[in-house]
């Protein structure tokens, strides 16, 4: 079992690296990785029903460790994949209460299940043989129906581990979005922050990468002199939009099967039909 979930795990973790270099925004990212954690779990099943542990250490492994590394994932990218969805664009104060509503829904889950939540982070085992086994027993004062669960691949306490581990990731995620929120807020143009309508990009992120590697190249930032981090963290806080990690923007863009720069292609193919146009 060790061999195989481990094989299994470590091609879930390249496919998603692979994903967020090719996908074009966070929620392109979280559909495709929701999709590829599905899949993998779908194997695991597959696996686990034409196998029979050893021994009940690790049965006890499979439900409190294994699993959740599997199932955070899904859970993970499956709250992405609504916040990406429903988070509002326009209204900067409609944004705020978006993320902190989410916030307090996630540290009510964890409230919930503090029980829990501290007994796996303290490295408590007294209760493994109770909790992390098929047909497990109830924490008091917290029934858990059993009725819908497939009792030979599921554990409702293994289930809710991997949503608190799925939950400390997604907290992280907000935690950053509030932070670009803030620094956008900081902006001081009048032009911009002030004006009648605010400046709003509403262009493919991927768009935008591409132009600003190609003026960094050509030197017209600081001479040329300006590292893409920085680059990218500056029009984040600009333009209030979230960009992917410069590194993995120049993997996607070199991997791409239709040429490296099809948003800057598409650009100057649209200003020269409008050149054009105005010479008619």
């Amino acid at each position: 079992m060790e061999n195989f979930t481990a094989t299994l795990l470590s091609q879930l973790a390249e496919d998603l690296k692979r994903i967020a270099v090719i996908s074009e925004n966070k929620l392109q990212q979280a559909e495709r990785s929701f999709k590829a954690a599905d899949k993998a779990i779908s194997t695991l099943k597959t696996f686990i029903a034409n196998y029979t542990f050893k021994n009940s250490e690790e049965e006890i492994r499979f439900f409190k460790e294994i699993k959740p590394e599997f199932q955070k994932e899904l859970f993970y990218n499956e709250e992405v994949l609504f916040i990406e969805s429903n988070c509002p664009l326009g209204s900067s104060k409609a944004k705020k209460v978006f993320i902190e509503r989410t916030l307090n829904r996630i540290e009510a889950y964890f409230e919930k299940h503090s029980y829990l939540y501290n007994y796996c982070r303290s490295g408590e085992t007294s209760l493994d043989t109770t909790f992390f086994v098929r047909s497990p027993k109830p924490i008091p004062l917290t029934p858990v129906s059993y009725s819908d669960i497939d009792p030979e691949f599921s554990n409702p306490h293994s289930y809710k581990v991997a949503k608190l581990k799925a939950f400390e990731q997604l907290r992280q995620y907000l935690f950053g979005i509030q932070q670009n929120h803030v620094t956008a807020e900081s902006i001081t143009d009048d032009s911009l922050r002030e004006g009648k309508h605010k400046l709003v990009f509403t262009g493919p992120p991927a768009a935008l990468e591409e132009v600003l590697f190609a003026m960094n190249e050509k030197g017209w930032f600081n001479f040329g002199n300006v590292p893409a981090s920085r680059l990218f963290h500056a029009f984040e806080s600009l333009l209030d939009i979230k960009l992917a990690n410069p590194s993995r923007a120049l993997i996607g863009m070199a991997i791409r099967k239709k040429g490296y720069t099809p948003h800057i292609d598409k650009m100057r193919d649209a200003l020269i039909e409008r050149i054009e146009q105005k010479n008619e």
